[in-house]
């Protein structure tokens, strides 16, 4: 029955946070700046440094001498076209169920001793299948992007040698329902109501005869509706890219004052896990893939690298480039289970990303701004990104701090985002940090724990 395999279609995209495609960032889910509008080049601490500026390990407060952060972690979603609305609508009308019901009612009539009630049967199942490919079509190719991620870092900042271990991974995963059903189901429908006229005509001692009619969707000979899966084409397209790195960020400063300026590196090890599969609904089910025929896996060593500069007054600019060596990652797929795993034809290209930042920054607050220098390249089919953060803090105390800020994305706007955090410095050591941002169709949240002294 056709049922089963919509809801596979339906149910294995949602499971699996259905989208279309997901872009590479820049920013780390690191709380202060993601409540920053994602701004940390120029104003990060021995926290944010490994993700932002290994060069700021160099640069911070004379009384910053050890940093440990566990768990930084952090969600985002994107429903650009409210899928989730759709999906909701869907399933609260039945139409699955519906369809399910009145095939069933038919075939319970025995069309030779009521053609007539036969024929009043055909016409809504007809109808119901009508109905389902018109709601069906409200959920093909809306994107749905969910990522998430986490990381630890253990820094000891100096600005004669500033170093920091850090672990972070990153991961986005989507599935898109492309539904090429439509056709099909219009058939169905149109081949049933012909029947169904033919029911008519006998009903009305007509000389129809059901047997002349060709349709694949019904049987006269046991007088029942079929249906067979194989004359459906619509897929799950699934893809997930996960990006782990590990690595020592370096960082030491050349001279001393306010003209004085620093230098990072960041050598790291990168692991790179990729996994595109196309659910055949005629016969995939989600429970049988075995993800080792999917994924393609690669490691290699990179490295970033950062510069920080210090003014008068308290302005600092920021420089870095990330991810020096470009890398290419095919996905790949086994032409058959158990085999060895060969190119799809699709991949992603990681290249370097530079970004400038300019911060000013005194005794109860903190104002910054970052521009992407480069492009961020798509993980997927979206178009690429390039950031421009804006951001502010206010400290109280330096038991206290209110942030907020402003993403904007110049190639999407439906991107830009705005966002607000809060920090906590409990005995001036203990750091619980939090933060949120969101538009109308994306939204995000970030924590973080620490330790500083």
């Amino acid at each position: 029955m056709y049922s089963p395999l919509v809801r596979l279609a339906i149910v294995s995209a949602i499971t699996l946070s259905s989208s279309t495609a997901f872009a590479v960032p820049f920013n780390s889910f690191d709380p202060r700046s993601m409540a920053m509008g994602g701004a940390g080049v120029a104003i990060g601490d021995a926290a944010m440094a490994p993700f932002f500026n290994p060069a700021l390990l160099s640069v911070t407060r004379d009384e910053d001498d050890f940093s440990m952060n566990l768990p930084i972690a952090g969600v985002r979603a994107y429903d650009p076209e409210d899928f989730q609305d759709s999906l909701d609508s869907f399933q609260d009308g039945g139409y699955i169920d519906t369809l399910d019901a009145s095939i069933l009612a038919f075939n319970n009539i025995d069309p030779q001793t009521d053609p007539a009630g036969a024929a009043a049967s055909l016409r809504i199942v007809a109808g119901d299948g009508s109905t389902l490919s018109t709601e069906l079509t409200t959920l093909d190719q809306k994107p749905i992007q969910a990522e998430i991620g986490a990381g630890l870092v253990i820094g000891i900042p100096s600005k004669k040698y500033g170093g920091a271990f850090y672990a972070n991974g990153w991961a986005a995963v989507g599935g898109v329902v492309n539904y090429r059903d439509d056709a099909t189901l219009q058939e169905f429908s149109a081949s049933l109501t012909d029947v169904a006229n033919c029911y008519d005509d006998i009903a009305a001692g007509g000389t129809c005869d059901p047997n002349t009619l060709s349709s694949r969707y019904f049987d006269p000979n046991t007088g029942e509706v079929t249906f067979d899966s194989t004359d459906l084409t619509s897929t799950v397209d699934m893809q997930v890219v996960g990006f782990a790195e590990s690595g020592l960020a370096l960082g030491t400063q050349f001279g001393d004052g306010p003209g004085s300026w620093a230098l990072g590196v960041t050598p790291k090890y990168v692991k790179v896990r990729l996994y595109e599969y196309s659910a055949d609904v005629n016969s995939a089910d989600a429970g049988d893939a075995d993800g080792d025929d999917y994924l393609a896996e690669y490691s290699h060593v990179n490295f970033d690298i950062g510069l920080a500069k210090n003014y008068n007054n308290g302005w600092r600019s920021g420089l870095v480039v990330k991810n020096i060596i470009s890398h290419t990652y095919d996905f790949k797929n086994a032409p058959a289970p158990g085999q060895e795993t060969v190119p799809t034809g699709n991949s992603i290209t990681l290249k370097p990303q530079a970004r400038l930042g300019i911060s000013h920054q005194n005794g109860w607050s903190t104002v910054a701004l970052d521009v992407d220098l480069t492009a961020n390249d798509p993980a997927g089919f979206e178009e690429k990104s390039r950031y421009v953060a804006l951001g502010g803090e206010l400290n109280a105390w330096d038991w206290i701090q209110l942030r907020a800020g402003y993403r904007v994305n110049t190639f999407d706007s439906n991107r830009n985002v705005a966002s607000v955090g809060l920090g906590l410095a409990l005995f001036g050591t203990l750091h619980v940090d939090a933060s949120v941002a969101g538009n109308a169709d994306e939204a995000g949240a970030a924590v973080q724990l620490g330790l500083q002294f």
